[in-house]
Formats: C-alpha cells, structure tokens, sequence
C-alpha cells in the first residue's frame, strides 16, 4: 500500500468531484493518511447517515480512485493494495460494484478492453490488468470473458488470430 499516493490520489479527487459534509471530511483524512474505519463509523453516526446509504457514495469514491489509478492504463501493485485497502475501510463486499455501479464497470471495462485490442494482440502486461480488473471488480472468469468478447471479436473480424486474445469464443461465438 502507499499512502502518499492514495493521499495524492484523494486530494485530487476531493477538488474534482467538489465534494462537500461528511465526504469531504472522509477525504480529508485520507489526504492526511489519518483515516480509519473507527474515524468513519463515529462521523457516520455523529452525521446520522446509515452506512447503507452512506457505501453508495463510498463506492463513487473507490471508482473515482480507480479511474485515476488507471489513467496510466496500468495498476500498479501499490494502487491493486490500495483499491482494497479502501474497499476493506467501506466496507465494500463482492457485487457491491456490481450492483451499485454496473453502467460504470462496462464503461471502464470497454475502454480498457479497445485499448488493449487496438493492435490485435494481448500483451502479457495487459492480460494482467484484465486479470487485476476482474480482481478489483469482483466479476467472475465468465463475466469477464463476456464484456472482452465484445472487443476481441472486432479484433477477430480485423483478422486477429483468437489465441493472442487471451479470451475464450466458444463454437456459438463463431457460428
């Protein structure tokens, strides 16, 4: 984990998004590398704001940060701990993203997928990030494989030859 750029990180994404009340504080402490589940569970309850209503927002943040982290079109292994740093400090459990984000995901998922199917031909590097999306996205192997097969099939009609994918078409795919 590396707090100085999850801090970095955090200040950037308090002025981009203009947060306000009891998120800006969140945020705050993150900046400060002060923040801990105690710190939010008292804020939460001295705010009078269910921690239910209050994951949705969280769950904004943790995307925002994994929108910054991926500008680069790389995780790094410091900002994969990171993201679950924050997702253990949230709370946040397999198919939250899921369920509270999933026009967000497919976004984020196309557009790293075109790039990495520009060339027509999956890097070692880039068939890690796929792996690491999946990880941080809480999807399934067959989740994922079905958002890639979008764009490696373009690929495919582009004259790609499926094995240097990394994805999987089954016979139906084909025909």
């Amino acid at each position: 984990m590396d707090l100085e750029n999850l801090g970095d990180a955090f200040a950037q994404i308090e002025t981009k998004l203009n947060l306000s009340g009891y998120l800006k504080k969140i945020c705050g402490e993150i900046t400060n590398k002060t923040v801990s589940r105690k710190f939010i569970d008292d804020l939460l309850k001295s705010e009078n704001i269910n921690h239910s209503i209050a994951k949705v927002a969280f769950l904004h943040l943790v995307f925002t940060y994994i929108k910054v982290a991926l500008e680069d079109n790389i995780l790094t292994t410091a900002e994969k701990e990171n993201i679950q740093f924050l997702k253990r400090l949230f709370r946040i459990q397999p198919g939250d993203f899921y369920l509270h984000n999933k026009t967000d995901i497919e976004t984020t998922l196309t557009c790293q997928f075109s790039k990495m199917y520009e060339d027509n031909y999956v890097t070692n590097e880039e068939a890690l990030l796929k792996a690491d999306l999946q990880e941080i996205f809480d999807l399934g192997y067959d989740e994922m494989n079905g958002y890639a097969k979008i764009e490696a099939a373009l690929s495919v009609k582009n004259g790609a030859d499926p094995k240097n994918l990394d994805i999987l078409f089954t016979h139906k795919d084909f025909f």
